[in-house]
């Protein structure tokens, strides 16, 4: 196993868990900003991949 790749999974492994922790501990009104929040940036990641994609064609 390469290093790296043990630090790519150790780094997601703590992201998550931030992630879960914030979502757990969050009140009503923040859960509805994480949801939006993370719809948006699931759109501009979807959008960043269409021009790099649209870019190499």
């Amino acid at each position: 196993m390469n290093i790296s790749s043990l630090l790519k999974g150790v780094a997601v492994g703590m992201v998550m868990g931030a992630a879960t922790y914030a979502v757990t501990n969050a009140t009503r009104s923040q859960k509805k900003h994480f949801k939006s929040n993370t719809v948006k940036a699931i759109k501009s990641v979807s959008q960043m991949m269409d021009g790099l994609g649209s870019m190499f064609m």
